[in-house]
């Protein structure tokens, strides 16, 4: 018998695709300039801002690269309007 599927070798053993949920929604283009780091005492700067947006159906947190171009939800991109006024 030939096995197809890793996850077929037992009749009772199968497996579920994961679940990934795509924004599909509108999206707005950010850059925020990279921190000043790596000092003399070798100390690394987090170089991603954290937005934890949250609502009745749970939390989300999505994490923008400084120093990149990239490209975020309107949602996302008011709260960082919030706090960098000059974005």
């Amino acid at each position: 018998m030939a096995v197809k599927n890793e996850a077929m070798i037992d009749p009772m053993t199968t497996a579920v695709p994961v679940k990934s949920e795509k924004d599909t929604g509108p999206r707005v283009s950010v850059f925020l300039p990279e921190l000043d780091g790596s000092g003399s005492d070798g100390v690394k700067v987090d170089q991603y801002e954290h937005v934890t947006l949250g609502n009745e159906n749970g939390e989300k947190v999505y994490y923008v690269k400084r120093g990149e171009r990239v490209d975020v939800p309107v949602a996302v991109f008011t709260v960082l309007k919030e706090k960098y006024p000059k974005l």
